[in-house]
């Protein structure tokens, strides 16, 4: 679960609470103005980072290490950049994904997924990327999969699957679940 779904959740369960508490203290009338503008202003918060989180998140990552060197596509139009970050520490894992600059635009995220041991990039063709992941020895660990990098996003969860930003954005979102199936 992303740390930003934790936070909104935290906040989601302290709005109720808030919100439970303002409702005891209207009963026995000793709410003021300024209290009364707190709880709804952090409620509203709480309800919006919901929302956002579910139907507007964009699929974009930031803040990683580097994992290989870029690499430019077979007529140099796009960039395939590769990045990773640990989580949870020692007992954790490892999330890695693929962001895709195309010439004169900014760079998108088309790859996130929990980490293998066998991870790599290819382009394959113009527009067509190859991201092999995943564990030798265990076929239910792979998250491998063939991009065209202008019309599709792969997404472990499939959480980014369901948002509204992405359904606008990209015409295939593909989940490990999905090719479970």
């Amino acid at each position: 679960m992303g740390s930003f779904l934790l936070i909104s959740l935290f906040v989601l369960c302290a709005a109720l609470a808030g919100i439970l508490l303002l409702v005891r203290l209207l009963a026995r009338k000793k709410v003021t103005k300024g209290m009364l503008a707190a709880f709804l202003g952090l409620a509203a918060a709480a309800i919006g980072l919901s929302i956002y989180e579910t139907h507007f998140h964009p699929f974009d990552r930031s803040g990683g290490e580097s994992y290989m060197e870029p690499l430019d596509s077979p007529s140099g139009r796009y960039t395939a950049s590769t990045y990773y970050r640990p989580y949870d520490g020692a007992a954790g894992g490892v999330t890695v994904w693929v962001d895709v600059t195309a010439e004169g635009s900014k760079p998108k995220t088309v790859y996130y997924a929990e980490a293998n041991s066998r991870f790599n990039v290819q382009w394959t063709d113009e527009g067509l990327l190859s991201v092999t992941n995943e564990e030798p020895g265990y076929p239910e660990s792979d998250r491998s999969v063939e991009l065209k990098v202008d019309k599709e996003i792969y997404n472990d969860t499939g959480k980014a699957c369901g948002t509204l930003l992405v359904k606008m954005k990209y015409e295939n979102c593909i989940a490990k679940m999905e090719r479970e199936q």
